[in-house]
């Protein structure tokens, strides 16, 4: 029932009025994220619980054909053939990153009225002090898989991640070898007069059929890109004249059920595209973001680019040690009492999209005592990496619009 004027609030509705966090309304996105790690792709997931060293072993393949040879003659001694038995493969060893976020309770925090405390239900100290720490552990979540999906991007859209971020510095940084041909920008920007972005887009298909060795089916467009194809006259011709179809995606043209991790992550489906050459690419955009070190909301996916890729392409996340001294039954005591947590690696996870991305096993948490003991310290800690293992199988269109 809603009333025409304000009605003093009483303690029976103060008791029917739940607190309201916007931190658990805001859905943090996995959109990138949903590439590493998928069982669909035979991606894999690391812990690795005691080393600092993570070791990556790749085998190139090829698309060579067998050899024809004389009668009589030992295919091993015909100069047309070669060896199949050969293992070349490149190594990467490199040291774990760390992420570590901190936050302080304080005495004076826990001898006031927290949030969402009914105003005479006088909370105990140590009630305010879990309540306290949970809503830390929960907000650091939710920056490291921001950072998560900054680091994921990164590894799609470049073929490197960032030990440090924002390092322009290649010794801090994880390079997995992307074929430079899979990166190029295009001729001439699609929201500018003879732009041909059909032939653009055919061309990157072409390089993920040639260079990552299987047939791109997906593609995740900039924002800016989306609107310049839509509204380029080369493309509109293309698609009246010769029926190259961009379907709008709804109940009768669903979403195919293995691009479903993909949008429950935050991709939006936009349609199917059938290029000149043959090729049927899903396209997605995506509009989620993070807010930067200066304050800016950053989109994850730049507006001026476009990713063609295989949905099937493997890409393999890593997470290493943390940098906290092994729990001992005294500590798993004080954590227990302290704030009721009985196991401090299966921690509650806060509002995160996608299925089963983020688990929590990927996070370290622990606490320790501030200084003169007048405040208690949460720690939470990760070590990733995002490892577009079939690198070549991700092409990057740059320049798609002006600046």
């Amino acid at each position: 029932m809603q009333l025409s004027t304000p009605q003093a609030v009483d303690q029976y509705s103060r008791l029917m009025v739940d607190l309201f966090d916007e931190r658990e309304v805001i859905g943090v996105s996995t959109g990138f994220q949903a590439f590493f790690g998928a069982s669909e792709s035979g991606s894999k997931t690391v812990f690795s619980e005691s080393s600092s060293l993570v070791e990556i072993d790749i085998i190139r393949g090829n698309e060579k054909t067998a050899a024809l040879i004389q009668r009589g003659q030992l295919a091993g001694n015909s100069l047309n053939t070669k060896d199949v038995s050969d293992q070349k493969f490149s190594s990467f060893s490199r040291v774990y990153p760390l992420g570590e976020e901190e936050s302080v309770i304080t005495v004076d925090q826990i001898n006031q009225r927290i949030a969402g405390e009914q105003a005479y239900a006088g909370l105990q100290r140590q009630d305010r002090l879990k309540t306290l720490s949970l809503n830390n552990h929960m907000e650091h979540v939710r920056r490291f898989v921001r950072m998560f999906e900054v680091l994921a991007a990164q590894s799609i859209l470049t073929g490197k991640m960032d030990a440090i971020l924002g390092t322009s510095n290649a010794d801090f940084q994880y390079d997995f070898r992307r074929n430079t041909d899979n990166i190029f920008t295009v001729g001439t920007a699609w929201d500018q007069v003879g732009a041909l972005p059909m032939v653009d887009i055919d061309t990157g298909c072409n390089v993920v059929r040639e260079n990552g060795k299987v047939n791109p089916d997906m593609a995740i467009v900039g924002g800016g890109a989306m609107k310049a194809l839509l509204d380029n006259d080369s493309f509109q011709k293309a698609a009246d004249n010769r029926r190259f179809e961009l379907i709008m995606i709804g109940k009768d043209t669903p979403v195919p059920a293995k691009y479903d991790r993909f949008v429950k992550a935050g991709f939006i489906a936009r349609g199917l595209l059938r290029t000149a050459e043959g090729f049927e690419l899903y396209l997605f955009t995506y509009v989620d973001g993070h807010t930067n070190s200066v304050g800016a909301f950053t989109k994850y996916m730049p507006s001026d680019k476009m990713v063609i890729c295989s949905s099937g392409a493997r890409a393999d996340r890593y997470f290493g040690p943390n940098e906290i001294m092994p729990m001992n039954s005294q500590r798993l005591d004080i954590m227990a009492n302290m704030f009721g947590i009985q196991n401090p690696e299966t921690m509650s996870m806060p509002n995160i999209k996608g299925d089963g991305i983020v688990l929590p096993s990927m996070f370290s948490y622990d606490a320790y005592a501030h200084q003169s003991n007048k405040g208690i310290v949460t720690r939470t800690q990760t070590a990733p990496i995002f490892a577009t293992t079939m690198t070549d199988g991700f092409v990057t269109l740059e320049g798609l619009t002006t600046p």
